[in-house]
């Protein structure tokens, strides 16, 4: 049996220190052994996802799609004398038809085949109104120059008079027939001028300012 060297207790066996006093036994403090520290778990970092720049699609853009680099829009080409022809032939022959020649003039500026026949038109419906001013300021002097008689209450007219209307009035005969032909060529798409009026430059030169203009 053993007992503490320093108060004389009796020690249990196996004891390393006296339950007493607390003397260790063979005067040394058992080597306590320091805990095992477990090293932390690390965990592995989480990798985002890249951000995409996101760009909300501005009202009524869903369906653009952005052209290519070097892309260039079609130019519209301008219509050929042919589709021309075929697109105003309805409405140009009106331009041989008095005032209405302003329908195409207005309604077609950009068709060529409708100036040309504007242009003829035009032409044809001042040749009428002078011929119409000559004609009556002529009858009207030659009706003074030989007056006819009255008879109760109807006037007769010299023969001078009738002589001269008649053949005044060929000419208005020959102008309705130069409209006639210029319907007939405005409807069949032919351009041809007018005989004898056609190339009468005034008028034509006048239109051709307007159309620059528009």
């Amino acid at each position: 049996m053993a007992f503490c060297h320093q108060c004389g207790q009796q020690l249990p066996e196996g004891a390393n220190a006296c339950p007493n006093c607390g003397t260790f036994v063979n005067g040394q403090a058992p080597v306590q052994q320091a805990p095992v520290q477990q090293a932390p778990v690390q965990q592995a970092p989480v990798q985002q996802a890249p951000q995409q720049n996101y760009q909300q699609p501005q009202p009524g853009m869903q369906n653009y799609q952005q052209a290519p680099q070097g892309y260039q829009a079609p130019v519209q080409q301008p219509a050929t004398p042919e589709a021309d022809v075929q697109q105003n032939r309805g409405i140009a022959w009106l331009s041989y038809v008095g005032l209405l020649f302003l329908i195409p003039m207005f309604a077609r500026k950009e068709s060529e085949y409708c100036q040309f026949h504007v242009k003829q038109g035009a032409t044809l419906f001042a040749v009428e109104v002078a011929y119409t001013i000559v004609t009556r300021i002529l009858l009207a002097i030659i009706n003074a120059i030989f007056p006819g008689d009255w008879f109760l209450y109807f006037y007769s007219y010299s023969a001078v008079y009738n002589v001269f209307n008649v053949i005044f009035s060929a000419g208005y005969i020959f102008l309705t027939v130069l409209a006639i032909i210029g319907i007939v060529n405005a409807a069949t798409g032919k351009k041809n001028e007018l005989l004898l009026i056609g190339k009468i430059p005034w008028i034509a030169k006048l239109l051709d300012k307007f159309y620059k203009k528009a």
